[in-house]
């Protein structure tokens, strides 16, 4: 399963409740990073496009390890 880092602009106080999926949250840093499986292909567009609506900016999205499996996903650098 592909899972994304999307990094925002500032600190986000608390969680998307309107969220097509499952967000992790954390801060780090004076930023917030949401933590995001892709379980469908438009899954990633649609967390991206909720945050454009809400006027929250993001900084950076990155693919990363999927911690529950240990594996690395097919494409990550």
């Amino acid at each position: 399963m592909l899972v994304y880092e999307i990094v925002l602009d500032g600190e986000l106080a608390t969680d998307l409740t309107d969220s097509p999926v499952s967000l992790e949250r954390r801060n780090s840093g004076g930023a917030t990073i949401l933590i995001t499986p892709v379980v469908h292909a438009d899954t990633l567009s649609s967390v991206l496009s909720l945050l454009e609506s809400l006027g929250i900016g993001v900084t950076a999205v990155h693919q990363v390890e999927d911690e529950r499996t240990g594996r690395d996903q097919p494409g990550s650098a």
